[in-house]
């Protein structure tokens, strides 16, 4: 997005039709869905109303609405937002998904047609797309109710996949403390490490992050040894030797993806 939006979107349009498919080239994809929408079930009351950031098709957008919450869904395609009023047309003919179809610069303008939500869901590595992301934490703290849960998913900048790559290096030497431009095509791709995310969202803290492959474990943040959560692939429980690494501290390196949870509690 940001410069990069006007490429984002008309890539997604391209694609939209056949996204879905798109997705589950990844045996993981699945799992991480399900994993991720059971973390918000498990921290957002039912009833909330979600802001879904970068909604895509609308399969999580129906999800939320089917166990009782209300959805904002957003997104910037154009192309995306037609499947989802396809797949959501009952859900958005009760009131259950209200859609907020706009360019991203619209969007940090705050969006004022749309209701005020308790808490931002935004999955598969949406942020990853935006290179500065401290206005977008800004307008998600002018959007949301007290207190404001914000649970996104991004690519785990640390996963050896990425790592490998000579650009990772190049970036780390010319700078050092912003993200990693992990690719430039079909559409700009920025690795976020976990301190640059919370020094953008200074108005939240983190309450608990998650790494998602293999398996997906989430440990809680605040308080202090909180409830570790655990969801496994359907092949994961005969795979002993990467149960033992999720459970050292390399399990931070395993994972294309992070879920990390923020809260802002005044």
């Amino acid at each position: 997005m940001e410069p990069d939006f006007a490429q984002n979107a008309a890539f997604h349009d391209d694609l939209a039709a056949h996204y879905d498919v798109h997705l589950r080239s990844s045996p993981y994809n699945d799992l991480a869905r399900a994993a991720f929408q059971d973390l918000v079930a498990r921290l957002v009351p039912a009833g909330s109303t979600l802001l879904d950031f970068g909604c895509g098709t609308g399969l999580d957008a129906l999800h939320y609405a089917q166990q009782g919450y209300r959805v904002l869904a957003y997104d910037n395609s154009p192309g995306m937002m037609e499947q989802l009023k396809v797949r959501c047309r009952t859900q958005i003919s009760s009131g259950a998904v209200t859609t907020c179809a706009a360019g991203y610069p619209s969007f940090l303008d705050g969006l004022p047609a749309c209701a005020a939500p308790d808490a931002v869901v935004s999955n598969f590595a949406v942020l990853n797309s935006i290179r500065d992301l401290s206005p977008l934490f800004e307008t998600f703290a002018r959007q949301l109710r007290p207190p404001g849960w914000i649970i996104v998913s991004v690519l785990n900048p640390l996963h050896w996949a990425k790592v490998k790559m000579p650009g990772w290096w190049h970036d780390a030497w010319r700078s050092p403390t912003g993200p990693r431009l992990f690719s430039t095509q079909p559409y700009a791709t920025y690795l976020h490490f976990v301190p640059a995310v919370l020094r953008a969202a200074g108005r939240f803290h983190l309450v608990g992050r998650a790494n998602a492959g293999l398996f997906v474990r989430y440990d809680a943040v605040r308080p202090a040894g909180g409830p570790r959560l655990w969801w496994g692939h359907a092949d994961s429980s005969k795979n002993q030797t990467a149960r033992v690494l999720w459970r050292t501290p390399a399990f931070r390196l395993l994972g294309h993806f992070l879920f990390l949870v923020l809260r802002r509690d005044t």
